[in-house]
């Protein structure tokens, strides 16, 4: 993912430089029911038929799985509104010329786990996604299937899939840490700062087989080996 576009701020983890405008997006016109378990169906939301196809097909293929397509962001609204037995979402960000992340606020609303598969690497994705996982066109269903099985677990952890509230809830694991590497609690909370700062500049290469707090931990050791060097 492109970070350029965002800053640490008092306020929050992450924001748009000023100037950089950002759409509202449409408020959502259902309601999402929940699926009760992670076999039942996955909706792939796609606008190409053929590749859409495909994965119906792999996941078929992989034990009996079953998928449903929706080919337009309206009838995945229809879909998932007509439904409660979806259990993950494939969603397209680019759908037939309309973006999908009034969609994908809904799913996150919800707690309906999904990720963005896209074939614009370089996309401005809104800050509010940050650490849902995004999947490169072309990828088979075994990577989006990991990707998938990360953003349950994040939902399980969280209740949503929000990256800022994964965040906020590792920030107590975080300080704990960092105040056993430091008996100087300002240096401690410094250090702390240089980890979510560290963490806003490499969020697009974070590994998806590590949770957010697995991950904030990895930078923390690391911010602490370097001010190591420097004093030394």
């Amino acid at each position: 993912m492109d970070t350029t576009n965002y800053h640490a701020g008092p306020s929050s983890l992450f924001h748009r430089r000023s100037g950089d405008v950002e759409p509202k997006p449409p408020t959502a016109r259902f309601r999402i029911r929940r699926a009760s378990t992670a076999t039942q169906p996955i909706l792939i939301v796609e606008d190409e038929y053929l590749i859409a196809a495909d994965l119906e097909a792999q996941i078929s293929e992989d034990g009996g799985g079953v998928a449903r397509l929706a080919l337009s962001v309206e009838a995945a609204e229809e879909e998932l509104g007509g439904r409660n037995d979806i259990s993950g979402v494939i969603l397209d960000i680019n759908v037939g010329g309309v973006t999908s992340f009034g969609l994908a606020d809904a799913l996150k609303d919800a707690g309906l786990p999904f990720v963005f598969y896209t074939g614009y690497r370089s996309i401005a994705i809104p800050d509010r996604f940050i650490g849902v996982p995004r999947i490169a066109k072309p990828a088979s269903w075994r990577e989006l299937k990991m990707a998938l099985a990360l953003a349950r677990e994040r939902v399980m952890k969280t209740g949503l899939g929000n990256f800022r509230d994964s965040v906020e809830a590792a920030l107590p694991t975080l300080r704990q840490r960092a105040r056993s590497m430091s008996q100087n609690h300002e240096e401690a909370d410094r250090l702390v700062e240089l980890t979510l700062e560290n963490a806003i500049s490499v969020v697009g290469n974070r590994s998806l087989r590590l949770t957010i707090e697995e991950w904030l931990l990895s930078l923390l050791e690391r911010a602490n080996s370097d001010n190591n060097r420097m004093l030394h």
